[in-house]
């Protein structure tokens, strides 16, 4: 599977799909991780792309998204192109307004709402993610988080993964 989670600077999207990378591997599958980001450090795009599968995997990069998960609407006009025509769109509902059939939530006010920190909406998205693909057990996600993000933080990173993950499933 190929996804591609893309936003702006300052939403975490390079962390989440290192995280989901992580969880890939926790489960013994082939995955490539890589990212594109601009210079600005807050306000520019930002782009994760995870390649996951049993198989060996040739393509370093993702070139026909199974997935695009959008957190911004630059990273949805920049990445629309990169998805596949029968491919799973999901957008942060209130940042991105796209042009075709898509799913999603409004991940950034849930955020801030279940946390208080609207930095934490990229573990919010990758548990809508991973509940409507199951393309990696929640708590393989769960371990990988709890080894990825900054020390201190894993608590508040697991309950947004979670929110995310009981809004992706019903």
């Amino acid at each position: 599977m190929q996804i591609r989670l893309a936003g702006i600077g300052g939403q975490g999207v390079v962390l989440a799909g290192v995280i989901l990378g992580e969880a890939a591997a926790i489960e013994g599958l082939n995955v490539v991780q890589t990212q594109d980001y601009s210079s600005a450090s807050r306000g520019g795009h930002s782009i994760a792309d995870v390649v996951i599968s049993k198989e060996p995997i040739y393509d370093l990069i993702v070139t026909k998204a199974d997935v695009l998960v959008a957190l911004a609407q630059l990273g949805y006009d920049t990445t629309k192109d990169s998805l596949r025509k029968d491919g799973l769109l999901i957008i942060d509902t209130d940042l991105v307004k796209p042009d075709r059939e898509f799913i999603g939530a409004p991940f950034t006010r849930i955020a801030e709402e279940t946390t208080g920190l609207a930095l934490t909406v990229n573990m919010v998205a990758l548990g809508y993610l991973v509940a409507k693909t199951g393309v990696v057990k929640k708590e393989s996600v769960e371990e990988a988080i709890r080894r990825r993000v900054p020390k201190g933080t894993e608590d508040i990173n697991l309950k947004a993964f979670r929110v995310g993950y009981e809004e992706g499933s019903k």
